[in-house]
């Protein structure tokens, strides 16, 4: 587990220091004031990402409007975000988190994870991984655009990213990243959009890759992009 996370994420930080070291950035750099800072998420539906960090903890608010769905893409669109927007406090401000998340076991096994509860292991990002396996799975069908439109999205996007994720030593690495780049893309379209509904807040995006791992082990998460607007 400790070599793939050192391998593929460098720079990951354990949950609980990375979310201190951000807070206090955010309070002392930025003023932010907590008591007034509401937080939005764009991460993925899976239960498991509730332990990847812990901001909520330092908020009174600390139920966080989700703005994502499967694999962490903003399924809420335009209409999401200017809600969310309204929802901010007088003169506060708002913290966005987004990005995928990966799984990998004690074992160092990519894709899966002990649960609680559960006596084996399950998917993880179960959405992203039965994707990446449709790739070399000719009799793979395509999932329904109507019942299932959000995998639907996730397929058609790690299709379009087929060739780097199909030459990668670890293809579930290699679309995560995909679609970290795909989340980041879409959450700056999404509040540029949603501008004006944004304009007398400040807003912090902290984006990255959640590093999900067994129940006995802390969770991880990867920082790709901060930035106050």
């Amino acid at each position: 587990m400790d070599q793939f996370i050192k391998k593929h994420y460098p720079e990951a930080r354990q949950g609980d220091e990375f979310t201190k070291e951000w807070i206090d950035r955010l309070v002392d750099r930025h003023k932010f004031d907590l008591t007034t800072t509401l937080m939005a998420t764009s991460v993925c539906s899976d239960e498991i990402i509730r332990s990847a960090t812990n901001f909520r903890e330092y908020l009174s608010y600390s139920n966080p409007f989700s703005l994502g769905g499967l694999a962490g893409i903003p399924f809420s669109g335009l209409t999401g975000f200017k809600a969310f927007a309204s929802h901010i406090p007088d003169n506060g401000s708002a913290i966005i988190l987004y990005g995928p998340h990966i799984g990998v076991s004690e074992n160092g096994t990519v894709g899966i994870v002990e649960r609680v509860g559960q006596s084996r292991p399950s998917s993880c990002c179960g959405a992203l991984k039965a994707s990446v396996d449709g790739l070399s799975d000719k009799n793979a069908s395509s999932a329904d655009t109507d019942l299932d439109y959000q995998m639907s999205v996730i397929e058609q996007e790690v299709k379009a990213s087929r060739e780097k994720v199909v030459a990668h030593d670890v293809p579930l690495v290699a679309a995560t990243d995909s679609m970290y780049g795909f989340i980041n893309d879409r959450i700056h379209k999404l509040m540029d959009g949603a501008k004006e509904s944004f304009e007398n807040y400040r807003v912090a995006l902290i984006g990255g890759v959640i590093i999900n791992t067994d129940p006995e082990y802390t969770d991880w998460f990867e920082l790709r992009n901060f930035e106050v607007l």
